[in-house]
């Protein structure tokens, strides 16, 4: 089962990497472990669902809207990432995300709060706004789209605040450095 997940799972990076152009999508694997119910299942992709609006219409306050208030991830606040989400819309137009899910999973635990782990890869592209030197001005009808963040089997965890699912983090451990140097993914 691992395996299947792990092969639909690179198909889709690979996907992600050299099909830029799909409409974004947000969507449960084939086979997905799902640990919870149908509703709590749909309000989590519905989390998802509002990031993607909020990519297409570059609201920064609907993309800080999907972090709960206690969002911390290797030391970063909702705050630091809402300035990373506002440098992320001024350098990119026509930006879209690309999120497949292979497990969820809801549970009570976290200071009897409601707690999910959701085990995703995808994608965050943008058309970038930015002309390099030399270079003939680019038509956003021409321009192709870049790879903003590029994530495999991410455990994002979201917490039920105020009757709505929002990401709390990433590292709940609370680790500051990965032993390996790998890459941080930081916004979804």
């Amino acid at each position: 089962m691992k395996i299947r997940y792990r092969a639909a799972g690179l198909g889709l990076v690979l996907i992600l990497l050299f099909g830029v152009r799909a409409p974004a999508a947000t969507d449960m694997m084939e086979g997905a472990d799902v640990q919870a119910d149908t509703e709590a299942v749909k309000a989590i992709l519905a989390t998802f669902d509002r990031a993607e609006e909020a990519l297409r219409t570059e609201s920064l306050s609907g993309i800080t809207a999907i972090y709960s208030k206690d969002y911390r991830h290797r030391g970063l606040r909702k705050e630091d990432t809402s300035r990373i989400w506002e440098d992320i819309f001024a350098r990119y137009n026509q930006l879209s995300s690309r999120h497949a899910f292979s497990k969820i999973m809801v549970e009570k635990k976290m200071l009897g709060k409601t707690t999910a782990r959701v085990t995703c890869t995808g994608a965050l592209f943008g058309v970038s706004t930015l002309k390099r030197e030399g270079e003939p001005s680019l038509s956003a009808l021409t321009a192709e789209p870049v790879h903003i963040d590029v994530w495999f089997e991410a455990i994002h965890y979201l917490v039920l605040e105020d009757g709505t699912w929002k990401i709390i983090g990433h590292d709940l451990a609370g680790g500051e450095e990965d032993p390996f140097g790998a890459a941080i993914h930081l916004l979804f």
